[in-house]
């Protein structure tokens, strides 16, 4: 009986692969090897004349990547995307998430996009202020990379009507 049990369980491991084969017909690349879901993002600007730039949150498993594309081409109507840098992120708290360059803004970098892990709180007039700020990274236009910085001085604020 437990031969026959063998052969069952390589029957079900196939299906799954088959399923999935079938899927993947017409795709240049492998799948990835850890399923990951896009849960936010923002397009950045570029250089006046050069590539446009998008930061995408991806959620693999347990841990969050802050992703950095670069647009290189068009497929009809739709960008073609390339990933240039990417960082792991680990949270401390489930509170923590990840505030985007549109809410932040760093005093060392003014003129930079920037990113940072932290806790938004409400404020007495409804709007909301990050607190417990832990990591910031600013975009590097030149290197194309993400690049850490100093949490000091990084603020991340949204009013109360937005």
């Amino acid at each position: 009986m437990s031969r026959y049990l063998l052969v069952i369980a390589a029957h079900l491991a196939l299906i799954p692969a088959a399923g999935h084969a079938s899927e993947a017909r017409g795709k240049s690349t492998p799948p990835p090897a850890k399923v990951c879901v896009e849960v936010g993002g923002i397009t950045l600007s570029g250089a006046a004349g050069g590539p446009a730039y998008a930061a995408v949150e991806l959620k693999c498993g347990a841990k969050l990547s802050l992703v950095l594309r670069r647009q290189t081409g068009m497929n009809g109507n739709l960008p073609v995307w390339t990933a240039v840098d990417h960082v792991t992120i680990s949270k401390p708290s489930p509170r923590h998430e990840l505030l985007l360059p549109a809410y932040c803004l760093s005093s060392q970098f003014p003129d930079a996009a920037v990113f940072a892990l932290g806790r938004m709180a409400e404020q007495p007039d409804g709007s909301y202020q990050s607190e417990n700020v832990v990591k910031a990274w600013r975009f590097d236009i030149k290197r194309e990379r993400l690049a850490t910085i100093p949490v000091k001085g990084v603020l991340c604020a949204v009013d109360g009507g937005d």
